[in-house]
């Protein structure tokens, strides 16, 4: 079931980058950038079992705003990139203080839906404060990649895919030992790095394929 889900929302992200390209361009993909960024935020939280493997459950939207980045890349320059990412960076410092915030949010006596903000984010009190740093530093050394690798082939497919093999492996690595080092076994880490670094990247291989696809379909038409 968490396949066919998963699926459906990929299908979705993918004509909604293309869609807010094509009628708000840089605006849509800077909204989208960051819009994906904050909802990556959120299911950062949680991870997820998909068929045998378990993943973080914000592969889709992390790898969607990977996307998103390398077609603000190819469609402004580099110091405009910047600025956004300065930008998703200060909302996602300010994300983090909400949330933190919320922690304190005290349920009343009659309220039986609601969810136990202290056990979701204050227990998980790493995320808040890794996930930010990770993120900035991952889009900082997209750009410096994506930039050399382009240099060598200037072609979007390979070029996005050989940033994310780069990219990816160095932001799990990192955001997985942060937060995890003093909760989960060394084996578990492992199989956690490189099993969403997996999905993520054949993820990417999708993203990239797709919208590779719809471009040409628009020239030709």
């Amino acid at each position: 079931m968490n396949i066919i889900i998963y699926l459906g929302i990929l299908i979705i992200s993918i004509f909604s980058i293309q869609l807010a390209k094509k009628y708000l361009g840089k605006l849509g993909l800077t909204i989208t950038f960051i819009v994906m960024s904050t909802v990556s935020f959120l299911l950062a939280f949680k991870y997820i079992t998909l068929s045998t493997i378990n993943i973080n459950s914000n592969s889709i939207t992390y790898v969607t705003m990977f996307t998103t980045l390398y077609m603000l890349l190819e469609s402004t320059n580099k110091k405009e990139v910047k600025e956004i990412i300065n930008l998703n960076f200060i909302i996602n410092i300010f994300t983090a203080m909400m949330l933190y915030i919320m922690t304190y949010y005290t349920q009343s006596l009659t309220d039986t839906i609601s969810i136990n903000m202290k056990n979701v984010f204050s227990s998980n009190y790493q995320i808040l404060i890794v996930y930010p740093l990770t993120t900035l530093l991952s889009n900082y050394l997209l750009i410096r990649v994506h930039e050399k690798i382009k240099k060598l082939y200037d072609n979007h497919f390979i070029t996005t895919v050989t940033t994310y093999l780069l990219i990816g492996i160095i932001e799990g690595i990192i955001y997985t030992l942060l937060v995890y080092n003093q909760i989960l076994n060394t084996k578990t880490i492992i199989l956690v790095i490189l099993s969403t670094y997996m999905v993520r990247l054949i993820l990417t291989v999708i993203y990239s394929l797709f919208l590779t696809l719809l471009s040409k379909k628009k020239v030709k038409s």
